[in-house]
């Protein structure tokens, strides 16, 4: 049969012959061998069509109260992540997706003269979920990074004349969704994160 592959759904497949004509078959007419190659072009086609879609959180936690060096500088410390929640828009289940990550951390300079002078952290990794079912959700996390706040007391300058505050910062996130070894999507927040940024080689990391 020489035909147009359009559409898969379940153990229906839809076709388009040499006649222009459309029409819908059973899966179970064509070889095992063709019936594997439909089922991966299905597959690949369904994760083309915004299949996942993602939802970003930010999860703060271990926040500590200020705390008093002795020496005139409080300092506050917590830990901050991303939760990554994925949602099967498709009618297949996804199996085997894995989520690289790419974070973006600010962590500002104590007693700088002007906030610029801190260094953004580029922080790379990966997380998996086995399973997305058919219309369900799932949440996944990036590691979590220890961040920083300090602040002088009443009374207290650096002998530079630096700014009195200091405050780590998270500037972003930017992820690719595998299912298998297929890239489903690519997102980023903010939006604008993957025109302004390059994605890290394995060297650079």
């Amino acid at each position: 049969m020489n035909a147009k592959l359009i559409q898969v759904s379940g153990d229906d497949v839809f076709i388009e012959r040499r006649d222009g004509l459309s029409t819908k078959v059973n899966i179970s007419l064509f070889s095992k061998e063709d019936q594997e190659f439909i089922r991966d072009w299905g597959r690949k086609e369904t994760l083309k069509n915004d299949a996942i879609k993602v939802r970003f959180i930010t999860d703060v936690e271990d926040q500590s109260g200020w705390e008093d060096n002795l020496r005139g500088v409080l300092k506050k410390t917590w830990k901050e992540s991303y939760g990554i929640e994925l949602s099967n828009e498709s009618q297949l289940d996804l199996k085997n997706i894995r989520i690289e990550y790419l974070i973006f951390k600010f962590e500002d300079a104590v007693a700088a003269q002007k906030r610029s002078e801190g260094e953004v952290h580029y922080l790379t990794g990966e997380t998996n979920v086995p399973v997305l079912k058919v219309r369900s959700k799932a949440r996944a996390s990036t590691k979590k990074f220890p961040m920083l706040e300090t602040k002088l007391q009443p009374g207290f300058t650096w002998s530079g004349g630096g700014k009195k505050t200091s405050e780590d910062e998270m500037r972003g996130i930017w992820i690719k969704v595998f299912v298998g070894e297929i890239l489903a999507t690519e997102v980023s927040k903010p939006e604008n994160l993957m025109r302004k940024e390059s994605w890290p080689t394995s060297k650079s990391r």
